[in-house]
């Protein structure tokens, strides 16, 4: 059985019409009434791959947020899909961190929790798009990242069989756990 974690980003429904969007008065930051806000498809896509391995395998599956009060919402679908647990983190800034502050912070939040065989991001997040966040979590967190994974299995009792996707097709790597993907 695995414990799994799985960090969900919420993000403006990139659905948005044009005549609908706008920006904050900052200036840097679309404004976050200006559309929904929704879970990010490549964090759903984690969540998905959690939910088959526990399928298949047996485990529990945690889910974590980092965001305003709003999130709650990513947190209930979430658990709606059969996530085990849900924790929060409140970013009542009104700001969105960068990819490296996002990653201290979850990081930090993960150290105080139960440990976790697999720790699952989205690729990237789709209002920005950077595709850090996992690969500078992993960091933070002194564990194995691999990115662009679309397939995971148990190796014994202590070990992970990643396939993770390349230009020129796939390939296989053998990780301990835990690992961040």
């Amino acid at each position: 059985k695995m414990n799994i974690l799985v960090c969900l980003k919420q993000i403006l429904d990139p659905e948005v019409p044009v005549r609908d969007f706008s920006i904050d008065r900052s200036g840097l930051q679309a404004d976050p009434a200006c559309a929904n806000q929704v879970t990010n498809i490549f964090c759903e896509n984690a969540l998905e791959t959690a939910l088959q391995l526990k399928d298949l395998h047996g485990g529990k599956i945690t889910i974590l947020s980092l965001g305003p009060d709003s999130v709650e919402d990513t947190l209930r679908k979430g658990l709606a899909m059969k996530a085990d647990d849900a924790f929060m983190i409140l970013n009542d800034t009104g700001q969105n961190p960068d990819s490296a502050a996002t990653a201290k912070t979850i990081a930090a939040a993960i150290q105080k929790m139960e440990p976790f065989d697999l720790i699952l991001t989205g690729r990237e997040s789709g209002d920005w798009g950077a595709g850090q966040t996992g690969g500078l979590l992993a960091e933070e967190l002194g564990l194995p990242y691999t990115a662009f994974v679309d397939e995971i299995s148990p190796e014994g009792e202590d070990r992970l069989i990643l396939r993770q996707q390349t230009d020129s097709g796939w390939q296989k790597f053998s990780a301990p756990k835990p690992a961040v993907a």
